[in-house]
């Protein structure tokens, strides 16, 4: 005896990086990109390198690295800092786009 299959639609589970786009996003951000790299999401402004790296450390936990950058005449490597910051992810991404001044400004209190 057959039975009708029917079709059953699995939601698409969201990523870190989707989280993170959602975080920067509900905090007014929409200039920056941001892009799955591993375990790790990086941040980046426009077409440049990224300036931040979120890095899942388990329960609820994320740690926020900055870019690092050897200016040296014999040396121009991109690594990364030692983590500057473990917190939830909403913590994270706005102490992030903080560093780099990417929020935008809020209102004083005059309204301007």
């Amino acid at each position: 005896m057959n039975h009708p299959v029917s079709a059953v639609t699995i939601p698409r589970a969201r990523t870190l990086a989707d989280r993170v786009r959602d975080v920067a996003s509900s905090l007014g951000c929409n200039a920056i990109w941001v892009r799955a790299s591993g375990p790790h999401v990086l941040l980046g402004l426009g077409a440049e390198e990224p300036f931040a790296r979120v890095t899942p450390l388990g329960s609820g936990a994320f740690g926020l690295s900055f870019r690092s950058v050897d200016l040296s005449e014999l040396s121009r490597t991109h690594g990364w800092e030692p983590l500057l910051l473990v917190d939830t992810l909403a913590d994270i991404v706005e102490h992030a786009l903080i560093g780099v001044a990417a929020l935008p400004r809020p209102l004083d209190a005059s309204g301007s």
